[in-house]
């Protein structure tokens, strides 16, 4: 983002953004890039965040700091994998001219930052959610024992 910005890129394209972490209350651990884009005017595209992410908590943090949250093609924020986080996204622009106008008006405003915008994944291509939050789930449970594991030696 900070590249794309110091080129005068106003729209970035990733896969999926990073986020808060599962047990930030405790670990507090934010990936940077929420940081960033709160504070660098820059569009980011994605196909919403990881997974493996705490995306309630991640959505939270980006409203906080004054990140708005567009979504196309639905309602709810897409999480990487699978197209619906369960989750609602702040807007629904399903026009990139109507996206367009939207970013370009927070910046006219003066209003510093970035805005993310949630493309799902191919309906094709997607996963579905219950599968991937499975899988999620024991890939957390094995970490858990391997890390008490690792504990108790």
């Amino acid at each position: 983002m900070i590249c794309a910005a110091l080129a005068g890129i106003e729209v970035f394209v990733t896969g999926g953004i990073g986020g808060v972490h599962r047990g930030a209350p405790e670990s507090f651990d934010i990936s940077a890039d929420l940081q960033e884009l709160a504070k660098t005017s820059v569009a980011v595209v994605c196909a919403g965040a990881k997974s493996i992410l705490d995306i309630g908590l991640t959505l939270e943090y980006l409203e906080t700091h004054g990140v708005p949250v567009l979504s196309c093609e639905q309602d709810n924020f897409a999480a990487f994998y699978t197209r619906d986080s369960g989750f609602r996204a702040d807007f629904r622009l399903d026009d990139a001219a109507a996206q367009a106008r939207f970013i370009r008006t927070k910046w006219d405003l003066g209003l510093a930052g970035g805005v993310l915008l949630s493309t799902p994944v191919p309906a094709a291509d997607a996963m579905p959610r219950e599968e991937i939050d499975g899988l999620t789930e024991q890939a957390l449970a094995e970490a858990q024992a391997r890390s008490e594991e690792h504990t108790s030696e």
